[in-house]
């Protein structure tokens, strides 16, 4: 399969889950079919912006179901976007045209958000909304570069 059927697959599932009804449990069993196969966990309820690139099949990928994705995002392998507070009051926001590399770990408190343009380091952590038009690294990470 390639990676554009694939993300095409995530995409029908989100979509069939957010019409409801009798759509709900079909997207629900695709879902488990996908985390079955390819170790990723990208729920339904998830919104996916276009042009989302995962390489090597998202690969231990694991996003929160209140995560919004902006357009032109590249998720690399063993990526954790999630939540430091129990329960699902929490949101991610990822802005367009972000890359987040192999490993980095978003893990978020209430309303979080990355900005546009924002390149986070293989291994990171983050644990604050990011502005636009940055690189960040380390843990916790920080600005490297504007």
């Amino acid at each position: 399969m390639k990676e554009d059927k694939y993300i095409r697959f995530i995409h029908l599932y989100c979509s069939l889950f957010s019409r409801g009804g009798i759509c709900k449990p079909i997207a629900k069993i695709l879902y488990w079919l996908n985390r079955l196969i390819f170790s990723c966990d990208i729920p339904c309820s998830v919104k996916i912006g276009k042009n989302l690139h995962l390489p090597h099949f998202g690969l231990g990928v694991v996003i929160h179901p209140r995560t919004i994705i902006g357009n032109n995002v590249k998720i690399y392998h063993q990526v954790t976007i999630g939540v430091r507070n129990p329960g699902y009051s929490s949101k991610i926001s990822i802005g367009d045209d972000v890359t987040l590399g192999a490993g980095c770990k978003i893990l978020g408190r209430d309303e979080m958000k990355i900005g546009n343009n924002v390149k986070v380091g293989a291994n990171s952590v983050v644990l604050s909304s990011v502005p636009d038009n940055v690189t960040i690294a380390g843990i916790p990470a920080k600005i490297i570069e504007k």
